[in-house]
């Protein structure tokens, strides 16, 4: 079977990859990366596969910048969800503290002393106006255990924070948008 995948209306990517006769995993396709910016005139790109053509709209979000969140999905694969809309990042720093006898604050000596400062980045972010059938894809976000902010081709870990997810539907809510909050998985001084 082969991948075809062309942007529209000028083609600006036209890629076709021929199917494979192997059943080995290694040599079959696993991921499908698009560099939507190739398609900077383009409307919308379509990726046909196994009979089933899959559309993906090209949005131009002027106001904030797309964020990449992959997580392992209840299948075990590497899914992707783009994020479009506000984002609040927070640092959140734990302490400790003694009191120093080793002089005075006129002679510019801390009477009370931190020590052991460590600090984590906390962030909120909101998807974006979305389909229902986008239900499936948070559910899946919020109970995966490995969560990563894709970056330049690089997997930073993340921790989702958020412990419920409110299913929305158009009926109710109209335009459906999440708001998730997700923690970095590292200490902002590193003390390993």
């Amino acid at each position: 079977m082969a991948i075809t995948i062309i942007s529209y209306p000028n083609n600006t990517i036209d890629l076709s990859i021929d199917e494979f006769t192997t059943l080995d995993s290694l040599e079959m396709v696993q991921n499908l990366w698009v560099n939507v910016s190739d398609a900077t005139d383009e409307d919308y790109i379509e990726i046909i596969f196994n009979g089933v053509t899959t559309t993906l709209l090209i949005t131009d979000e002027c106001r904030y910048t797309p964020f990449d969140i992959a997580f392992k999905n209840k299948h075990g694969a590497l899914q992707i969800v783009t994020m479009f809309k506000a984002m609040k990042k927070e640092l959140s720093v734990n302490r400790e503290e003694f009191e120093s006898d080793r002089g005075q604050a006129i002679d510019g000596i801390h009477q009370f002393v931190k020590y052991n400062i460590q600090g984590r980045e906390t962030f909120k972010i909101n998807s974006g106006f979305v389909n229902e059938n986008m239900n499936e894809v948070f559910k899946q976000l919020i109970l995966s255990e490995n969560v990563w902010h894709l970056l330049n081709g690089n997997y930073i870990p993340l921790n989702v924070k958020s412990s419920s997810l409110p299913y929305k539907t158009r009926q109710e809510d109209r335009l459906i948008n999440y708001e998730l909050d997700f923690e970095y998985a590292y200490n902002e001084i590193n003390n390993i």
